[in-house]
C-alpha cells in the first residue's frame, strides 16, 4: 500500500497559458520550497542532467547578500522556475504542492538563488519567493526551458551597473565602489582632466577604456597599505581626485603619441591598471624622499613630481599589435607593472 501523500496548505496561485503550456504563479516561503526541491547537474561524465552544478562560492555570495541588513539589499524579486510532479495539482484558485522532501520541485531556473537559503549560507534568514511552476512536464521540456532562458540571457554591461551608483543611498553601496565611481566620473567630466570625455561610461566601444575597467583599476588603491588608505594624506575624495587628474595629465604630456590612441595599450585596461599600480609605487617613493604630499589646503604634489619617473619609461613599447596579447587579464597587468617598475627603479 502506497504511503499517503501529504500536501502544503493551499497556496493561492494564478494559472497562465502560453502557446498551449500552462504554469502557475504563486509565492512561497524560500525554506519551505527548498525543502522539497532538487536539481540534476550535467557534468562531463553524467550527461543526462540538465543544469550546471551548484557552485559553493556563488552560494556563499548570494547567502551573504540575502543576510544583508542594509536597506533593500538582499531582496530577490526575480522568479524561480520549477516543475512539480504529477502529485501536485491546481484547483479553485489554489495550488496544492506535494510535501516530498527533496523530491517534488525540480528547479529549472534559479537554483543558486533558492539553494542559497540553506542554513549553511544564509543562516535562518528566509522570506517569500515568486515562483512559476509547471506540473508534470517531461525532461525534454525542462531542458528546452532551461536552454531558452540561459541562451537568450544577456549579461548586463558592468559599466551600466556602476553608472547607477549615484542614484543609490550610501548605505546600499560598498565604500570602494562608490568612491571609485565618483573618481572615474570626475576624470571623465572635469575639463582640466586629460581624460575629459575619454571614458566609456556605459561600456560602449567608442572609447579606449570603459568605466568598469577604470573603476576596477582604481579600487586597487583602496587595498591594505595602498595610498588611498592613508588617512593622513590621501583619504579625502577631493585629494584623490586631484591626484589622479594631475598624474594622468603628466602621463598624457609624456606619452603624446600613445595617449587615447587605440593603437597603443597605454589607455586601455592593462595600461591604465598598470599605471595606477605605478602611481602607488611613485607616491611611496616620494614619501620616502620626504616630499610633502598634502597639507590642510589639499594636494601639494604636481605634474613636475611625476614626470621624472615617467620619463624613464617614455620609450616603452605600448603598441597594441606588438604587446597587446602579452598583457591580458590580472596576470598581464602584474607583468606589465613589474616591467615598468623595473625600468623606473632599476636595481643598483
Amino acid at each position: 500500500m502506497s504511503e499517503e501523500i501529504k500536501y502544503f496548505d493551499e497556496i493561492p496561485a494564478v494559472p497562465i497559458v502560453q502557446k498551449g503550456q500552462k504554469f502557475y504563479v504563486f509565492k512561497i516561503d524560500a525554506k519551505k520550497l527548498l525543502g522539497i526541491s532538487y536539481t540534476s547537474p550535467r557534468t562531463q561524465y553524467m550527461r543526462k542532467g540538465i543544469q550546471r552544478g551548484l557552485d559553493k562560492k556563488r552560494l556563499k555570495e548570494i547567502g551573504n547578500y540575502i543576510k544583508s541588513q542594509n536597506g533593500p539589499t538582499g531582496i530577490l524579486p526575480n522568479i524561480i522556475i520549477c516543475s512539480l510532479s504529477k502529485d501536485s495539482y491546481y484547483k479553485d484558485g489554489n495550488i496544492y504542492i506535494a510535501n516530498k522532501k527533496s523530491g517534488e520541485a525540480f528547479i529549472i531556473d534559479g537554483q543558486h538563488r533558492l539553494f542559497s537559503f540553506d542554513d549553511e549560507w544564509s543562516g535562518k534568514t528566509t522570506f517569500d519567493l515568486v515562483v512559476s511552476a509547471f506540473i508534470e512536464i517531461d525532461d525534454g521540456m525542462k531542458a528546452f526551458i532551461f536552454r531558452t532562458i540561459n541562451e537568450k540571457q544577456r549579461k548586463i554591461n558592468p559599466s551600466l551597473v556602476y553608472d547607477l551608483i549615484p542614484m543609490l543611498r550610501d548605505d546600499w553601496v560598498d565604500y570602494e565602489d562608490k568612491r571609485a565611481q565618483y573618481l572615474v566620473e570626475e576624470l571623465n567630466q572635469n575639463q582640466e582632466s586629460m581624460w575629459y570625455d575619454g571614458i566609456s561610461m556605459l561600456g560602449t566601444r567608442d572609447r579606449t577604456i570603459t568605466q568598469a575597467s577604470f573603476i576596477g583599476a582604481i579600487k586597487s588603491l583602496f587595498k591594505k597599505d595602498k595610498i588611498f588608505t592613508w588617512e593622513e594624506d590621501f583619504y579625502e575624495e577631493v585629494i584623490q581626485r586631484d591626484l589622479l587628474i594631475i598624474y594622468f595629465n603628466a602621463i598624457a604630456e609624456v606619452f603624446t603619441n600613445s595617449w587615447k590612441n587605440s593603437n597603443y595599450i597605454l589607455c586601455k585596461n592593462a595600461g591604465v591598471a598598470s599605471m595606477i599600480n605605478i602611481l602607488d609605487i611613485i607616491v611611496k617613493d616620494l614619501k620616502t624622499n620626504d616630499v610633502k604630499l598634502t597639507n590642510d589646503q589639499g594636494l601639494m604634489v604636481d605634474k613636475s613630481h611625476f614626470k621624472p619617473y615617467l620619463k624613464k619609461i617614455e620609450n616603452y613599447n605600448f603598441k597594441s599589435k606588438e604587446v597587446g596579447k602579452l598583457f591580458l587579464g590580472a596576470s598581464g597587468i602584474r607583468n606589465l607593472t613589474n616591467e615598468l617598475n623595473s625600468l623606473i627603479f632599476p636595481e643598483v
